[in-house]
């Protein structure tokens, strides 16, 4: 493999150093443009040797008189300089510039040559005309080499094994998620029907049964009167047993029950009471921990399909490098103008028909170059605004680096929050998280942990850090919700369960999904409007098989979402606190989000003396067109 690239590049040296010799063949009235305007483009491109050298000089002393060739070496030689200085100085030189040094360079050299003799207007004109020749020529032949040699590296045989080894990869992996998806999917299925009981819980009368069961076969087989007992039909032995297992079973008191002496005629009745409770006791113990067992499954069943959801996402965008060859090249080169190298360049486009670039990149002449370059570079040549991703480095180094840039959003969004804790307290039961993610959404999750001070807090943190995990490892909302919700249900002994507010904001469209789990209302102030988002369910953790089904709305340019706690609407001892705080949001003039929350916070505190019963959190998301 290296023996090809080594023969690979030695035929480029003789293509470029054959070029170098037929630009000396070009000669217009004694000039020769081409040859200067050659050798810029070929120290842009780092295609200076000696077979280029060997070439050149060739083609100059077979083809130039003597005169000639030595001005246009002296003009070889500062151009070089020039460009190479121009590199150092600026770490980048496009196809412009180095055609302005290479023109200016011949047209300097000509006019300083007259100079030495005597002036001829014509000649003059025709040296000032050579330099813009040089000039224009750089400009094509730059733009005309780099193109090709771009075109070629991804039409080139080793190119295209790479594309065809790439698209097996991706077929290959996207078969072994595939597979992996269905045998998750499969083992869900499983664990849902484990987690369905077999039978509905017992009833009163199958438990005194069981009872019965158990309790005559231990104490009155192993009593030395069971024959007498149970053969004198006329006592009713078995009914008073089953009188006394149901008080059992009704869970009435051992001490109400030895009184009530079901059965006077057994000397074993106290130690057969106290066996009844002890093995009801098991026996609820038993199903408890079959519930449980069967919860958990069920949690298990959840997580697996939210699993399987997430693996079949996966892969949902696809590869446009086969068809995109040009773009490819373009790209390669607007990167170059700018001082920088891109290598295994690949554009995708997902299901919304949204495109991202990556590629790794490097600094072509050394030193540091801001990421923004490579961006510009990216937008001038796919004519779309751009952004990059969030974990991308800033500066660009020697050293390949991977950066991906997506297609920009249309809209941003702000957020700003006010906050008050209640008086008793010293730390806040609400917790709140703000994040937006590489697909251009814009995330707001508000929690309201059950009561108030550190306790409250740590469970509405665990909320807010679990949405954010989820949603940060490619969770769709709702999946995340459920996860967020199983993982709840399993920690959720001590019955403390906290409210979830998530506002998923599309920043390509502006449309707004709002899903609420035991939260208060919510407003979205458009215009001088404000409407008022309610929703009525249990909190997080309090019912595994809840399901909350988002509010779909679309925002625009300048509108509001204001989300808050429970703790803001209880206390405004109005009749209808919706309203009033719809009232509210509505009469505050401001476009400001962290004055709007701080606006409704403080005329809140109105209505409640300045004290505050509960913790109270006034979130407040705005979007804006760029």
């Amino acid at each position: 493999m290296v023996e090809k690239q080594d023969w690979s590049r030695l035929a480029q040296n003789a293509l470029y150093a054959l070029l170098g010799g037929l630009c000396s063949l070009a000669g217009v009235m004694g000039y020769y443009p081409l040859v200067p305007a050659f050798y810029a483009v070929c120290c842009l491109q780092q295609k200076k040797n000696l077979l280029l050298y060997t070439g050149i000089f060739a083609g100059m002393g077979f083809c130039m008189p003597l005169a000639g060739a030595v001005k246009y070496l002296f003009v070889l030689l500062v151009v070089g300089v020039g460009i190479r200085f121009y590199l150092w100085a600026n770490r980048r030189c496009s196809g412009w510039a180095a055609g302005m040094i290479a023109g200016l360079t011949a047209a300097a050299m000509n006019c300083s040559g007259m100079a030495l003799t005597r002036m001829d207007r014509n000649e003059l004109i025709l040296g000032l005309c050579e330099g813009v020749l040089v000039f224009g020529a750089t400009v094509i032949l730059y733009y005309v080499l780099q193109m090709a040699s771009e075109l070629g590296k991804s039409m080139s045989p080793a190119g295209q094994r790479t594309e065809a080894l790439t698209e097996a990869e991706e077929r290959y992996d996207r078969g072994r998620i595939d597979a992996f998806a269905e045998a998750v999917d499969g083992l869900s299925v499983a664990f849902a029907q484990m987690s369905r009981p077999k039978n509905d819980r017992m009833s009163g009368r199958e438990s005194v049964a069981a009872l019965e069961q158990e309790i005559t076969g231990k104490l009155c087989a192993s009593c030395d009167g069971c024959a007498i007992c149970w053969e004198q039909e006329e006592n009713g032995l078995p009914e008073k047993i089953r009188r006394m297992l149901a008080a059992v079973v009704a869970h009435s008191p051992k001490e109400e029950i030895l009184v009530k002496n079901y059965m006077e005629e057994c000397p074993r009745y106290s130690g057969m009471v106290e066996e009844a409770i002890w093995a009801f006791s098991r026996m609820e113990l038993n199903e408890a921990w079959y519930r449980r067992l069967q919860e958990n499954r069920m949690v298990i069943a959840e997580q697996l399909d939210a699993m399987s959801d997430l693996l079949q996402d996966w892969g949902q965008r696809r590869c446009l490098d086969a068809r995109s060859k040009v773009l490819l090249a373009r790209i390669g080169f607007e990167a170059g103008e700018r001082g920088l190298v891109a290598s295994r360049i690949h554009i995708y486009e997902d299901e919304h028909q949204r495109r991202s670039v990556a590629a790794y990149v490097a600094s072509k002449w050394g030193g540091g170059i801001p990421t923004r370059n490579y961006v510009q570079a990216l937008e001038r040549a796919t004519g779309m605004s751009l952004r990059l991703g969030k974990d991308a480095r800033s500066i660009l180094t020697r050293e390949p680096t991977p950066v991906t840039v997506y297609e920009d959003t249309k809209f941003y969004a702000l957020s700003g929050a006010a906050g008050q804790k209640k008086d008793t307290e010293t730390v806040s039961g609400d917790n709140f998280s703000l994040f937006t993610l590489e697909d251009g959404t814009y995330h707001v999750c508000l929690s309201d942990g059950m009561g108030s001070g550190p306790a409250a807090g740590k469970e509405s943190d665990l909320v807010v850090d679990l949405m954010e995990k989820f949603m940060e490892a490619g969770f769709r909302q709702e999946t995340a919700i459920r996860m967020m919700n199983s993982a709840m249900v399993m920690q959720g002994d001590d019955n403390s369960f906290s409210t979830l507010d998530f506002a998923a904001l599309d920043l390509y469209t502006g449309e707004l999904a709002l899903t609420k789990i035991g939260a208060a209302a919510s407003f979205i102030r458009s215009g001088g409007e404000t409407d008022c988002i309610r929703s009525a369910s249990l909190p997080a953790g309090a019912d595994m098989a809840q399901e909350a089904e988002p509010e779909k709305r679309y925002m625009r340019d300048g509108d509001f979402l204001v989300m808050v706690t429970d703790g803001v609407l209880e206390y405004l001892h109005v009749k209808n606190p919706e309203e009033k705080l719809a009232e509210i949001i509505s009469d505050i003039h401001t476009d400001n989000a962290g004055v709007l929350a701080r606006t409704i916070l403080e005329r809140v505190l109105l209505f409640t003396g300045g004290h505050a019963m509960d913790d109270m959190t006034v979130l407040v998301t705005g979007i804006w067109e760029k």
